[in-house]
């Protein structure tokens, strides 16, 4: 069976440093395990796509010097054959085995009504026939999918998290499960915000009785924070690869920071690309599930 990994961002707003860090430990960490590489481009979120993200993606993945096997080339090869939008109905499909198993249920709750806090369940036992889909996660614990302790840290990271939104279109949740598996991801790596995320998807892909999910490796690490201690974000652009590789900086610039982030180069002098940064990391750096950096 073929190894595979991947990058997955979105086209949401300009890639950071910290996407950037992401894509070369997935990069480094393939070439050591001699896996291959697709890139795989999360838009089912049409809300906040906009053109020069998807670009900035391409220019970003070309300046940093990291390649891949497969996937789209270009912005155009992506949203005429990979965009997943493309692919609603295969989505919903999936989305319609749920609701008829009786794991989900449908809510009328605004972004106004829930608040900041994860969702609570409020619509649990309306027996609405539209609205935004949720998995139900007391039915789960009904089923025996999950058990109270599982339930309960569910309940308070991600909720009864929304699969089909209002208008009839599929979530990310579900959209990530059902890509992965459909093209044979075996390893993935990821920052450590996305843990509660992770969950979801494991419990999303049991109830659709998904086992090969189960099989999956997955890695996770650290978040870059910016020198104020704060997380990056793609809302705040001070860190974005755009402000370099539009001004032609040389990538050593980066790595020479990724040194620094991944305790390399404190003797001697840093690396200045991919290749060298990936040969400085130890040789059991990545057979471990989480990755600390300095």
């Amino acid at each position: 069976m073929e190894r595979l990994t991947r990058f997955a961002p979105t086209p949401s707003g300009y890639l950071h440093f910290g996407n950037a860090l992401n894509f070369f430990l997935v990069w480094a960490w393939a070439r050591r395990e001699k896996m291959s590489i697709l890139l795989r481009i999360d838009d089912v979120d049409q809300s906040r796509f906009r053109q020069d993200y998807l670009d900035d993606i391409f220019l970003s993945l070309q300046w940093l010097g990291l390649d891949y096997h497969f996937g789209p080339k270009s912005s155009d090869e992506f949203l005429k054959q990979y965009s997943q939008n493309l692919k609603m109905e295969k989505y919903l499909h999936h989305a319609r085995r749920l609701h008829e198993s009786g794991l989900t249920y449908f809510c009328s709750c605004s972004r106004k009504d829930i608040g900041p806090s994860s969702y609570q369940g409020t619509c649990r036992e309306k027996n609405l026939s539209s609205g935004i889909m949720r998995l139900n996660l007391d039915r789960c614990r009904q089923d025996g999918i999950i058990d109270d302790n599982e339930y309960h840290n569910l309940l308070n990271t991600v909720g009864d998290f929304a699969i089909v939104d209002r208008d009839r279109r599929a979530m990310y949740q579900l959209v990530s499960v059902i890509e992965d598996l459909e093209a044979g991801v075996t390893h993935i790596m990821r920052g450590e915000d996305l843990a509660p995320s992770t969950k979801a998807q494991q419990l999303l892909a049991v109830g659709l009785k998904f086992s090969a999910f189960k099989k999956i490796r997955f890695c996770f690490h650290d978040l870059v924070s910016s020198p104020e201690g704060k997380k990056l974000s793609k809302s705040a652009g001070a860190f974005a690869l755009k402000n370099l590789y539009s001004q032609n900086a040389d990538p050593s610039e980066f790595y020479s920071w990724a040194s620094s982030i991944l305790d390399v180069g404190d003797v001697g002098p840093k690396c200045e690309s991919a290749n060298c940064l990936a040969d400085s990391l130890s040789k059991d750096y990545f057979d471990r599930d989480f990755i600390h950096f300095a």
